[in-house]
């Protein structure tokens, strides 16, 4: 009989040693362990019925000694004996699941923007690393604000696996476009809401509306002209709105500030009357007339003819400047137009209407030079009436003085023209003109002896005096043939002439030298006939 004993006792303890040994894990196993000591780097974990783990001590900041926790094996044991195992794996494994499962049901997950990369940001969703494009992010490209280490809501819009690894794309635009439309669908048209100002623009306020974006144009703030937000509003301020345009669609949300009261053109006609007097405040003066306010909403136009009663071009700013209250003529109010025509000129009655009862053609007048233009002055004779002096009827002669703005005038009128309310006048017709002057002292026969004042070709003419000239024509120089009359004349020389021809209206003199000369030879022959009865 053969003994076994040996043999047994030998499987046995082969046996014991099975039972008792480490048992054999293997990279990506996922196992429990105990956390048996924190180190500043390092944490060491007693994965039961197996060997001892190692595992960098940041990824269970959580845990304390003593925790049971699972993790994933991810290295073979060191020189030490430790397995390198990772608790972040296993949370990573457990996250894919839940990140497939919000990715189908669209659900938001939360996550942390760790770094800005080319194109967009990578951040941490439930330990995995996900980008999220500037276009999907909800933050402008120009924008300064850190917003690394921000936690936000995103929606997962893909996964892939690559190489082992997973690849997730991230979207906060569509959370807040969520956010958005279930808002939406709590508003209403008409609806009032207080609104917190985003943004002041040269054309309107950009605000939200809990979590919807709206717009108030700059014609809906007010119902009288706004002409600078700024003056009004700052990023910040809270100001009730009514909704006025709401299209979920195209997520256009419009309102009104002006709505919450009342039009007030919708009782203009009742506070306000044609041909009435009514004061306002002028709040803008243009190139064609000025803008005056009679109250919030109703403003007018005073046009620029509508402030004199003359027709000569006026400067507004000599007139009224902004700020300004000033009385008014309502001339035509159309409420459903919202159109108000006003006047300044018609607060007084028009001097043209009575002009004839105060001046008529070849009165003597005195007034103000108010403007100068090189063609001629005008000259305000009163309010309202101006009178215009051309240049060429400054003087007779050269004018010895300028004439300037503020200078008082006298002056003839000339013409007066009632229909185009303009009226001529002259300063030099104040006294008589030199050819009148000169028609009196000479006549058709006066003999004359003045100096040549210059010599032409087909006549010379001599100083008459009063700075005026007469002409003596090559055909009335001598009663002889005269080829060439400066040969015969020269400037200054003193000449002995007939008068004849003279007119004032014309303003001319022609005199005779040959008539002097052949009367005198009609003289001599008249003496020798009576002296001797016979001529040479």
């Amino acid at each position: 009989m053969v003994d076994n004993t040996d043999n047994f006792e030998e499987l046995s303890f082969e046996e014991m040693l099975n039972q008792y040994a480490p048992k054999q894990v293997q990279r990506g196993e996922i196992v429990d362990a105990e956390i048996i000591s924190k180190e500043r780097d390092y944490s060491y974990l007693d994965i039961k019925g197996a060997t001892e783990g190692i595992v960098r001590t940041e990824e269970i900041t959580e845990f304390e000694v003593g925790d049971m926790i699972r993790v994933a094996v991810t290295e073979d044991s060191d020189d030490e004996g430790h397995i390198r195992v990772s608790r972040k794996t296993v949370i990573q494994e457990e996250a894919v699941v839940k990140l497939e499962a919000a990715l189908e049901n669209k659900e938001v997950v939360s996550g942390t923007i760790v770094r800005k990369v080319n194109g967009g940001y990578i951040v941490e969703v439930m330990a995995h690393s996900a980008f999220m494009p500037n276009s999907l992010s909800q933050i402008r490209k120009d924008s300064t604000e850190n917003v690394i280490g921000l936690e936000v809501d995103v929606i997962i819009k893909d996964i892939k696996t690559e190489r082992n690894r997973k690849k997730i794309l991230v979207s906060r635009r569509d959370v807040v476009a969520m956010i958005e439309a279930e808002a939406f669908s709590k508003l209403t048209e008409n609806q009032i809401v207080e609104v917190e100002v985003k943004s002041v623009l040269k054309f309107g306020l950009s605000v939200r509306v809990e979590n919807v974006l709206g717009f108030i144009h700059i014609s809906e703030i007010s119902w009288g002209k706004v002409d600078d937000l700024n003056t009004l509003y700052k990023v910040g301020d809270k100001v009730s709105a009514q909704i006025i345009t709401l299209d979920a669609d195209k997520k256009s949300l419009k309102l009104s500030i002006k709505q919450l009261s009342q039009d007030p053109w919708a009782t203009a006609a009742d506070k306000y009357s044609v041909d009435t007097t009514v004061e306002g405040e002028v709040t803008k003066i243009v190139k064609f007339g000025a803008f005056v306010k009679l109250e919030d909403g109703i403003e007018g136009l005073v046009h620029i003819s509508d402030f004199s009663w003359n027709n000569k071009k006026i400067n507004l700013s000599e007139f009224i400047k902004s700020g300004d209250k000033v009385q008014v003529r309502i001339l035509d109010l159309n409420s459903e137009d919202k159109k108000l025509k006003l006047g300044i000129k018609q607060l007084s009655v028009d001097p043209w209407a009575i002009i004839d009862e105060k001046f008529k053609e070849g009165d003597s007048a005195t007034g103000t030079i108010v403007d100068t233009k090189p063609y001629g002055v005008f000259v305000e004779v009163e309010e309202g009436i101006d009178a215009f002096i051309h240049t060429s009827d400054f003087a007779w002669a050269k004018l010895e003085n300028k004439l300037s703005v503020g200078d008082k005038v006298e002056f003839k009128i000339l013409a007066i023209d009632k229909e185009n309310k303009k009226i001529k006048g002259g300063i030099k017709q104040l006294t008589k003109s030199p050819w009148e002057i000169l028609s009196e002292e000479v006549g058709v026969g006066s003999v004359v002896t003045k100096k040549i004042s210059s010599i032409a070709d087909f006549g010379i003419f001599i100083d008459m005096g009063y700075g005026l000239d007469g002409m003596i024509h090559i055909s009335q120089v001598s009663k002889d043939f005269v080829k060439d009359l400066k040969e015969k004349f020269e400037i200054g020389q003193e000449v002995t002439a007939e008068v004849i021809e003279i007119s004032a209206a014309d303003q001319k003199v022609k005199l005779s030298i040959k008539k002097i000369e052949l009367d005198a030879d009609k003289n001599e022959d008249a003496e020798l006939l009576k002296k001797y009865g016979m001529t040479e």
